[in-house]
């Protein structure tokens, strides 16, 4: 008789989403539980990276789980948050990257659909057209919900958690402005990126309210990489008027100021100011004194997964997308 992912699961004395996350080689598992499973799976003849992944398509229990990527601190957490949540209810949370590719992305869509997945939690590529919207459309029509997580399509009527883009660069820009810097710069995300639209004109509305003079040069477009906020960090402190502060639209993109400054040998917190996005845990151990917008980013993994879970047991009845959108805060240098 064959096993199924349960069966290992209760042989183990793990969850089912435990034993997913083994397969998978994804997630927080510890040595001993990862130990024991996989003597399970060796003992039954299954080899771990084929035929056990055929047990997960057995369990009754999935959802699918869609992100850019996993080494950015963001998609960490959002992912701790959502398993956590799964995890309480028993549910197997199917993993794909798709490292920002629309193509890849749809033929992740349809692995999905064929593994019967209960549900998808998905944030869409950066580089979309309205072949992400169609495709998610014809994913609910299957029956199977989405919820989207950060981003969201052009034109979709999908539920969704999202953090409050525009008043997060607005209330950063202001406590600049309130600490006495009028020449601020921007490192602003692509153009074409809603999420980088909403951010930009938070900047731009609070300059304008502030009475402040935007000047063309210091608003310079990244494209959410260290690279590209290395590149713009330079072009804005070799001109021969630089500013007195940035703010980085992306982590990254702060990652890549910070990266230049530093061989620069300029002054973080003194030289000049920088605002970003999320804290990265080491800046402080380096005396780095920068200012980041928190954003809550367990609570929208834990959100999204739940406004899922309450989709997929109504059955789709009542539809009507609810979107969720959660504050920031934010995190201070200290002076």
């Amino acid at each position: 008789m064959s096993l199924t992912i349960k069966d290992i699961a209760e042989k183990a004395g793990v969850s089912v989403a435990t034993v997913s996350r083994v397969i998978n080689g994804s997630g927080y598992v510890s040595e001993k539980n990862k130990k024991n499973i996989e003597e399970i799976i060796q003992e039954s003849n299954y080899c771990p990276n084929a035929a056990a992944r055929s047990l997960i398509t057995q369990a009754s229990d999935m959802i699918g789980l869609v992100m850019p990527e996993r080494v950015n601190p963001f998609f960490v957490k959002v992912y701790d948050g959502v398993t956590r949540k799964a995890d309480e209810e028993n549910i197997t949370v199917l993993f794909y990257k798709t490292d920002d590719d629309e193509k890849k992305q749809g033929e992740i869509l349809k692995q999905l659909k064929a593994q019967s997945v209960k549900g998808i939690l998905i944030t869409p590529s950066l580089y979309q057209t309205s072949a992400t919207r169609k495709m998610l459309e014809a994913v609910e029509r299957a029956g199977i919900p989405v919820v989207l997580i950060d981003r969201d399509t052009e034109g979709g009527d999908f539920d969704a958690v999202f953090i409050d883009n525009k008043g997060a660069i607005y209330k950063a820009t202001e406590q600049l402005i309130q600490a006495g810097h009028t020449q601020i710069a921007a490192v602003t995300s692509p153009d074409f990126s809603r999420v980088g639209a909403r951010r930009q004109d938070g900047f731009l509305e609070c300059m304008k309210k502030h009475g402040l003079e935007v000047c063309p040069d210091w608003v310079i477009e990244g494209e959410l990489s260290i690279e590209s906020g290395y590149d713009a960090c330079k072009r804005l402190m070799e001109m021969e008027n630089s500013p007195t502060a940035v703010v980085a639209f992306s982590s990254s993109e702060l990652i890549g100021c910070v990266k230049y400054l530093n061989e620069a040998g300029y002054r973080i917190g003194r030289d000049v100011c920088l605002f970003g996005f999320d804290d990265i845990g080491t800046f402080p151990d380096f005396g780095l004194q920068l200012s980041t917008i928190e954003r809550p980013m367990r609570e929208m993994g834990e959100l999204a997964f739940e406004l899922l879970w309450e989709r997929i047991h109504n059955g789709g009845k009542n539809k009507r997308s609810r979107e969720i959108l959660l504050p920031t805060n934010m995190k201070l240098a200290e002076k």
